[in-house]
């Protein structure tokens, strides 16, 4: 009995100063968090990458457009041509152009030149500039396109993209992204500016 229980104490001892495996072990319980922060660090990156180029690409083709000559259908062929590298699959690229007649009325109501009650609204009687030439008084009186000579031109470019690695989700995050950004450019004076009719209600 005693013979036996020194052999159980030596293999004890031996298990104790045995160090075979011991880093396997270590980086079993590391390398799962450590790969989750380098995926997160990476799809981060993505999302800082994407929303920085869109901005610079957005920028260079505004530039371009001010001096005339871009439809929005080669402005936003111009932005997809920028952005197409790092696009990844079922990725959505929506450009929107806007003109208005300066940069105080961007996103904001055409402007009434004749209010008689006040309050603010457009009434029988009361008049206003219409800079969409459309013959209803709005809200947001932006013309889509890149309008006519010193106008302002809003441009706008939003993307949403799955993610690239699905890492959010796991968390309760969403597993798409999205990217916004906005800029604003007068056109050049390349030719004659044309002044936003009066418009009177009946």
């Amino acid at each position: 009995m005693m013979q036996k229980d020194n052999q159980y104490r030596g293999i004890l001892r031996r298990l104790k100063r045995d160090q075979e495996g011991a880093t396997l072990m270590e980086f079993g319980l590391i390398a799962g968090p450590l790969i989750m922060l380098l995926l997160g660090i990476m799809d981060l990156g993505y999302q800082g990458y994407l929303d920085t180029v869109a901005k610079s690409r957005m920028h260079l083709v505004a530039r371009q457009s001010s001096v005339g000559g871009m439809t929005p259908a080669a402005i936003e062929r111009a932005v997809l041509d920028g952005l197409d590298p790092l696009l990844l699959d079922d990725a959505v690229v929506e450009v929107e152009v806007n003109s208005y007649f300066d940069f105080t009325n961007i996103g904001k109501p055409e402007k009434i030149t004749n209010d008689a009650n006040g309050d603010g609204d457009i009434d029988s009687g009361d008049c206003y500039l219409d800079g969409n030439r459309n013959g209803v008084f709005d809200t947001d009186y932006g013309v889509s396109g890149t309008g006519g000579p010193d106008d302002i031109v809003n441009y706008e470019v939003t993307i949403t993209s799955p993610r690239p690695f699905p890492l959010a989700t796991l968390f309760g995050g969403s597993d798409t992204i999205t990217s916004y950004n906005a800029t604003a450019v007068r056109n050049q004076p390349y030719g004659s500016r044309v002044e936003d009719p009066e418009v009177c209600e009946p």
